[in-house]
């Protein structure tokens, strides 16, 4: 028992998630699983379609017992028959139905890409925002024990008599202030842990450090997933129309039908008058509605005018789009400068605490003076840090406006 002893003793280690990681459990959920049985559901209704269009043969037998039979009725009968039936002309209905079906299969593919699109961003903003609140608790801790050994310092002076009760009591309210800021961030950081657990339908305990996007340098492509899904829909509405349209031309069908039929006498002398009886019938049909009181053609303008309702959402969705890439474009170098500030206001903020620091520990200036350039310096070391890890969100946000594919740039 004693040589296992050291092994039940081990640290507990919790697996840490890269941001690849995290991106690639995301695309696993239920939300993408949804989609993929939708693009299935879709594929069979496309396969189910062009099957209907085939020859069909149906098979089917009679057997008739009558109570009393007559000289036109057997006291038993049998019939089977076999039909074979095909269509050869539906007034253009086929081909409009398979071009909305293929439509709906890409714009369910499309969709499968956006909900993924979309997921990545989400995602990697969460991943950054908690690399941002760590940066800020790494701070806030600084500050807390630098608050902790001052307020030790005072505590001796002021047991002396030679400090106020009132300087200790300022360090003390600030030492309080920023441990309730600590345990704010924490908060902060389990509420990200949760919502990726929510993205991922897993467990997240922690995050590993040091993901990061790839320098961007990309041209607004195509257009985003989402946008094509909206235009593969708008396109099979229009073929929907289409369909809709063809039902006032004329239809042709074949229908060849073969037929076996025997019956079955109690009265012998009636069996003279029926025979065992095959037939062949075979059958060329055509179906052409006239006059429907503008039915059908009324059906036919409320399909398209919901065709030309979504071709407009999509024209607005693309210059939307557009806006939303020069948009991330700006805010992407806007972020860099942002950056070059926040690290001069910390290189600042630092120099003046090292000053005021030595100027408070001299008795020249009191605790007051300090505290707030203590509170300056690492709410710019905050700063700092978050404004780094907002150029990685802002660079992640100008890949998807941009209509590529995030994983691609980690």
């Amino acid at each position: 028992m004693r040589l296992f002893f050291p092994i039940l003793c081990l640290p507990i280690f919790l697996y840490a998630h890269t941001l690849e990681e995290l991106v690639e459990l995301s695309h696993k959920n239920r939300a993408v699983e949804s989609a993929s049985h939708l693009l299935v559901s879709k594929e069979k209704a496309y396969e189910s379609a062009k099957s209907s269009y085939l020859p069909t043969i149906d098979v089917g037998a009679t057997y008739q017992n009558v109570y009393e039979e007559t000289s036109v009725i057997a006291k038993n009968s049998l019939k089977i028959q076999a039909s074979l039936k095909y269509t050869i002309y539906d007034g253009g209905k086929k081909n409009s139905l398979y071009n909305q079906l293929e439509s709906g299969i890409d714009s369910g593919k499309s969709n499968i890409e956006a909900i993924k699109n979309s997921l990545s961003l989400d995602v990697t903003r969460l991943y950054f925002e908690y690399l941002s609140l760590n940066a800020d608790k790494e701070a806030t801790n600084q500050e807390i024990e630098q608050l902790k050994a001052e307020f030790v310092r005072l505590e001796l002076f002021y047991k002396a008599g030679s400090v106020t009760k009132d300087e200790v009591a300022k360090i003390d309210a600030r030492l309080k202030s920023a441990d309730v800021l600590l345990h704010e961030i924490e908060l902060e950081s389990q509420k990200v842990l949760h919502t990726l657990e929510y993205y991922t339908s897993q467990k997240i305990d922690s995050i590993e450090e040091g993901s990061a996007i790839k320098v961007v340098d990309e041209e607004k492509g195509l257009l985003r997933a989402d946008i094509k899904v909206l235009e593969y829909d708008a396109t099979s509405l229009l073929h929907e129309a289409n369909s809709k349209k063809s039902e006032n031309l004329p239809k042709v069908y074949f229908d060849n039908t073969l037929s076996y039929s025997d019956y079955y006498f109690d009265n012998k002398q009636l069996i003279s008058n029926f025979s065992d009886e095959t037939q062949n019938v075979a059958m060329l049909n055509l179906s052409w509605n006239i006059f429907d009181f503008g039915s059908r053609r009324k059906n036919y303008e409320a399909k398209l005018h919901e065709y030309f309702s979504k071709k407009s959402m999509l024209e607005y969705e693309k210059l939307r789009a557009d806006v939303d890439y020069r948009l991330a474009k700006k805010s992407l170098e806007i972020a860099k400068l942002k950056t070059e500030s926040a690290k001069a206001t910390l290189e600042a903020a630092t120099s003046t605490y090292e000053l005021i620091k030595f100027r408070y520990q001299n008795k020249t200036i009191d605790n007051v003076a300090y505290l707030l350039a203590l509170s300056e310096k690492y709410d710019a070391k905050r700063g700092y840090e978050r404004a780094l890890f907002g150029v990685e969100v802002k660079k992640a946000e100008l890949i998807y406006y941009s209509a590529k594919d995030i994983r691609e740039f980690l």
